[in-house]
């Protein structure tokens, strides 16, 4: 049997039909039904009949759909690790959490590159956690991601480190003070980013151990977004200090959290791949980086 056809057939089984397997596939519905056709007769078996819903799996039929997308995700799998494999000490994919640009320096890599002109650098931004599954499919070769990590199968090393700070607007009786307890923003509406971001749930346990819920008032998705809402006095923002450009701080007072969580990032890898050399380059060079 051949892969191709069985990729089709798997198709024409999620979709349950002919036509729209076929739009998905780039295939004449013709050629689709050729195809599984000739499945049929290989296997000496009928996979689909056809009812008022369209084309319902047979028994035979659903037996090779459940093995056969197990072997073709695998097929998949060796593909891509050939192909990294094949690319080990030439390239270098890095994922960045959400974040980390904004305090990366930069100069490293421009150091690494200068270092091993070899090695093809590319980069693209994630989620936190889509940079670790990255790294675990092997689809990513190494990131950077904001916080403390401690997961079997990786090594995590911290880069960067930064305090946490209550943005208070101008008027608010905390205004000017020079420094706050996390204890000090119990039945305060604050704006912090979204449960998307580490910083939340780091923040959310820490109140938990002040014995309080914090009481968030607005979450969003863009840190410059915690800023505007503090100007319009709609509550205490949370955030680090690495905005240094593009925000404006106009009525507003950055104060540090005193007893706070700290806002970290750290580089992270495969522990089967920190011997290779593109990546082993890459760790010396940030592990010798000051912080």
């Amino acid at each position: 049997m051949d892969t191709k056809d069985l990729r089709c057939f798997c198709r024409v089984y999620e979709e349950q039909g002919i036509n729209q397997a076929a739009k998905q596939l780039f295939i004449s519905p013709q050629g689709l039904s050729r195809i599984i056709a000739k499945l049929e007769a290989e296997l000496q078996a009928t996979l689909f009949y056809r009812s008022a819903r369209g084309l319902c799996p047979t028994a035979g039929g659903t037996y090779l759909y459940e093995n056969c997308r197990e072997l073709l995700n695998r097929l998949d799998d060796l593909e891509v690790e050939i192909r990294r494999i094949e690319r080990m000490d030439r390239e270098l994919q890095l994922g960045f959490s959400c974040g980390v640009l904004n305090v990366f320096p930069f100069h490293k890599l421009e150091q690494f590159k200068t270092e091993n002109p070899d090695i093809q650098l590319k980069w693209e931004e994630l989620e936190n956690q889509g940079v670790i599954d990255r790294i675990f499919q092997r689809t990513i070769d190494a990131g950077f991601v904001i916080g403390s990590i401690e997961r079997d199968g990786l090594i995590a090393r911290e880069v960067y480190q930064s305090g946490m700070d209550a943005l208070v607007y101008k008027g608010h009786p905390l205004y000017d003070r020079e420094q706050l307890s996390v204890g000090d923003l119990r039945d305060e509406p604050l704006i912090i980013l979204n449960e998307r971001f580490s910083c939340y749930h780091s923040f959310l346990s820490r109140c938990k151990d002040f014995g309080f819920i914090p009481l968030f008032h607005i979450k969003t998705m863009k840190s410059q977004l915690i800023y505007r809402f503090c100007r319009e006095k709609r509550g205490i923002g949370i955030d680090t200090n690495i905005h240094k450009q593009d925000i404006r701080m106009d009525d507003l007072h950055r104060i540090k959290l005193y007893d706070a969580f700290s806002w970290r990032i750290s580089i992270v890898c495969r522990e089967d791949r920190k011997k290779e050399k593109a990546i082993r380059k890459l760790l010396e060079l940030f592990y010798t980086q000051e912080r």
